[in-house]
């Protein structure tokens, strides 16, 4: 009987990163995760909720991939190791996610790392808000997570 290739995908976990009241044009990384596995990819969750004001149609939210190379702490645009507001310079673009002029209404996407290529041994994301309105200001509103993926022979 021959071998298949099936993708693995490993148990969600959580991202740390703080996106309660997210101003607008203000953009915050996460705590950088362990990659056990320097090949994988993953798939990225995530849910913002905006506020009670409405953001602008058509106005998107961004999702950034920040790299460490687990030696020397040399990180994507300086990163720091913990959640904590960052200036995106030259971060690469995972996605965003477009929405509609909604107060109070919650965005979600699913993202894919693996186009972007390995994730290296330690990781995170940065979420930018690009809309005219602040995130929703309660933390529990918003949803962080990510699950690891790889190729397995069976």
């Amino acid at each position: 009987m021959p071998n298949e290739i099936r993708t693995k995908v490993d148990a969600v976990a959580l991202f740390t990163i703080t996106l309660a009241g997210l101003a607008s044009g203000a953009a915050r990384q996460s705590t950088i995760v362990a990659n056990a596995n320097a090949r994988a990819a993953a798939l990225i969750y995530l849910r913002l909720k905006s506020s009670a004001g409405a953001p602008a149609a058509g106005t998107i939210y961004e999702l950034y991939l920040i790299r460490d190379d687990g030696v020397t702490t040399l990180r994507t645009d300086n990163a720091g190791a913990a959640d904590a507001a960052i200036t995106i310079v030259n971060a690469q673009l995972i996605g965003t996610l477009v929405v509609t002029n909604s107060a109070a209404t919650n965005f979600t996407g699913d993202f894919d790392t693996a186009p972007l290529g390995p994730l290296g041994p330690k990781w995170g994301i940065a979420v930018k808000n690009s809309t005219d309105q602040a995130l929703d200001a309660v933390e529990a509103s918003h949803v962080k997570e990510y699950a690891y993926y790889l190729p397995e022979i069976q």
